[in-house]
């Protein structure tokens, strides 16, 4: 074979896998940069989102601070519609975080502050109630917006969530027991009436 021929097949086939190692190289290096973006556009929208969420929230911590509760049994108090009203606008906030594991974190003090009036018969102990969730959801976004893993559940908010599941229960085994006694005392001798 001429050596000229071999020669031009020879820098074809160099030039044919230089071509493709570009081509690879060039792909892999536009798709690991496709996945930065779309996860530092991630970050930013949940940053954005947590900075709302925090405003509201820091908000509803000066505001519970400066509530003073009537004394006596609860009754209709503006306090609570606008605790509400601040802790809807974090719950959005929130809910356009990305991922699952800030939200479901966080999901739990803020369950536990819309339960509230479970903290007992009085404002107070409903004032306080939620401001333990609102410091803890606090504690929790301000971690995720330096970029750190959310703490654990903080030791209030465990007491207060095994209070709530305990007063569920009881809450539950009441109404039970209420429909039971409904049941039982019913006329025996009543039937309903077939007619039209």
């Amino acid at each position: 074979m001429n050596p000229d021929i071999v020669t031009a097949l020879a820098g074809l086939g160099g030039a044919v896998i230089g071509a493709a190692a570009s081509t690879g190289t060039a792909w892999v290096t536009l798709r690991r940069q496709s996945q930065d973006a779309i996860k530092a556009r991630r970050y930013e929208i949940g940053r954005l989102a947590a900075e709302e969420a925090l405003s509201e929230l820091i908000q509803l911590q000066q505001f519970l601070a400066t509530v003073v509760v009537p004394s006596g049994r609860p009754a209709e108090d503006p306090w609570e519609g606008t605790a509400l009203d601040r802790l809807r606008r974090a719950a959005l906030s929130i809910a356009r975080i990305p991922g699952k594991e800030l939200p479901a974190r966080i999901q739990i003090p803020l369950d536990l502050a819309k339960a509230y009036r479970y903290a007992g018969p009085r404002h107070a102990l409903w004032v306080r109630w939620m401001r333990v969730m609102v410091e803890d959801m606090i504690t929790v976004l301000l971690e995720y917006v330096r970029e750190e893993d959310p703490p654990p559940l903080s030791a209030p908010v465990a007491k207060h969530q095994q209070t709530y599941i305990r007063r569920r229960e009881e809450e539950q085994r009441r109404y039970e027991r209420l429909e039971r006694e409904a049941f039982e005392d019913r006329d025996p001798d009543f039937e309903p009436d077939d007619a039209p």
